[in-house]
């Protein structure tokens, strides 16, 4: 019996999913539990293995597109077997399912002389001139088409009742798929632009801020903090370990503020609409930048590992985060955010807040700052500025500066807080 093979939910902020491509062709064999397609998410991109072993008699969902989740992508079994009859089943139990109109659309060939030679059919079956004018296009065919920059009011579907599916979109070489032209505004001349399509995980960072910008009241502090004596000590101590050993600045940075919210557990908390949770572990997450967007890979027990620990495991998750690499338990389950531009000259930023979570610390560069002293005399100083978002929901004024107080007064007081316990 045919196996119907799903868009799998990788991770859990995933709301649709991409083939990335499919390492199988039709026809090929497969075997349960070996690699068959790459599937793109809104982290990374992840080999997804085969559900069942035979040949891979339809795929549904091709290389580069999307579909929702748990959506059918391929059929697997008998050479001989009917892919559409065992997609029809599927359909069935699942009572609808709204994939499967999309699999029945009728060959390009069969299409086209029915629009040359019976325009009276066309009027009644096309979706420009569907029921009371409404479009209908499956949610597959309108993506595809955004992408392509095809109207769709200028397709015929081919589909149950004239609806337009995705191979009706993908048989056209028209439309604006390169550079496309905005309207002109106020006399001015049309601009020009290219359209960039969304990945997966442009798609996620876009929902999720949205969500946290509004439905989170932020509110921000700010403190300079002297890096002076952490500076000197960590490059005195470089000098003497091994190279397995070394740390940067931005582990010390998880490291401290691990230890400054075991301190302020009402910090490493979240929001969860009647109650607000409170974590006995942090577990920090910590911002890399991406060429398709920002991961927020996540340090494990941060405020029980030792600065060499934490350093070895950030070197590990960086590297996994930009080889495409990580898996859905290395970035889920964070208490708590570390964005840091001050590697990019970024002096001062606000960040927002990755929900559920009710803060998150943007850190930026260490700079060399005039500062009066306690005597009245100007002195050179190197300082950095940190400015930690807050949820108001969760957090209030004085709770976020004493968090602050103290992350302070570990960093510019290194000897007496590295090790602590």
């Amino acid at each position: 019996m045919a196996t119907v093979m799903e868009m799998p939910k990788l991770s859990d902020t995933m709301k649709e999913g991409a083939v990335a491509r499919w390492l199988k062709k039709e026809g090929e064999k497969v075997t349960a539990g070996h690699p068959v397609v790459e599937i793109e998410t809104d982290k990374a991109t992840m080999e997804f293995e085969s559900p069942a072993s035979g040949t891979l008699i339809k795929i549904i969902v091709g290389d580069k597109q999307t579909c929702d989740l748990n959506a059918p992508i391929a059929v697997i079994g008998k050479p001989e077997e009917s892919w559409q009859e065992a997609l029809d089943k599927y359909s069935s139990k699942k009572k609808g399912g709204a994939a499967a109109p999309a699999a029945k659309a009728a060959p390009a060939a069969a299409a086209a002389p029915a629009a040359a030679t019976a325009p009276a059919a066309a009027a009644t079956t096309g979706a420009a001139t569907s029921t009371m004018g409404r479009l209908r296009a499956s949610p597959l065919a309108k993506r595809v088409a955004a992408d392509k920059g095809i109207d769709l009011s200028s397709v015929q579907g081919s589909g149950p009742n004239g609806r337009i599916v995705v191979r009706d979109v993908e048989n056209i070489t028209g439309g604006t798929s390169g550079g496309v032209s905005l309207p002109a505004f106020s006399g001015t001349p049309a601009a020009e632009m290219e359209k960039v399509s969304l990945s997966m995980m442009r798609k996620t960072i876009a929902r999720r801020l949205v969500e946290s910008t509004s439905t989170a009241p932020h509110f921000y502090l700010t403190v300079s903090i002297n890096m002076g004596p952490l500076l000197a000590w960590r490059k005195a101590t470089l000098s003497k370990v091994a190279e397995s050993d070394k740390f940067s600045v931005n582990d010390l940075i998880v490291f401290l503020v691990s230890r400054a919210l075991r301190k302020h557990p009402n910090i490493n908390s979240s929001w969860q609409n009647d109650f607000i949770a409170q974590y006995n572990s942090v577990h920090m997450g910590v911002a890399v930048a991406l060429p398709a967007g920002l991961v927020t890979p996540v340090v494990r027990h941060a405020d029980k590992l030792s600065l060499v620990q934490i350093a070895q495991k950030n070197r590990e998750l960086i590297k996994l985060a930009r080889d495409g690499k990580l898996q859905p338990d290395d970035y889920a389950g964070g208490t708590f955010t570390i964005s840091n531009l001050g590697m990019s000259g970024i002096e001062e930023f606000t960040a927002i807040i990755n929900p559920p979570q009710a803060a998150i610390l943007a850190v930026g560069s260490t700079v060399a700052t005039p500062v009066v002293d306690d005597e009245g005399e100007i002195t050179v100083e190197q300082r950095m500025r940190v400015t930690l978002s807050c949820d108001h929901r969760v957090i209030d004024g004085a709770q976020g500066a004493e968090f602050l107080k103290t992350l302070k007064s570990y960093f510019e007081d290194p000897m007496a807080c590295l090790f602590m316990g």
